[in-house]
């Protein structure tokens, strides 16, 4: 049986379909927390070096559904990073 690799473009991939999770209500957060640890979890297994922008950003989801402001500037960090090769 074959084993599928977890590299960085799938490290970015399952960021991305993170990124597009509605996380406005409690359920949906913890949906998204869930998500969240699996993609850490491959990550980590993998021995992916993850910046620090990304683990602010996986960990502030319940910050950013409050703050639009702080919304908008940590999603835009974690564009730049997502579109940086």
């Amino acid at each position: 049986m074959a084993t599928l690799e977890y590299d960085l473009a799938a490290f970015k991939r399952d960021l991305t379909n993170l990124f597009r999770l509605p996380t406005g209500d409690r359920l949906s957060l913890n949906q998204f927390y869930v998500e969240a640890q699996t993609v850490m979890r491959r990550a980590k297994d993998a021995g992916l070096d993850v910046p620090p922008v990304v683990t602010e950003w996986l960990a502030g989801a319940d910050q950013r559904a409050k703050d639009p402001l702080l919304s908008a500037t940590q999603n835009a960090e974690l564009v730049k990073w997502l579109q940086a090769s």
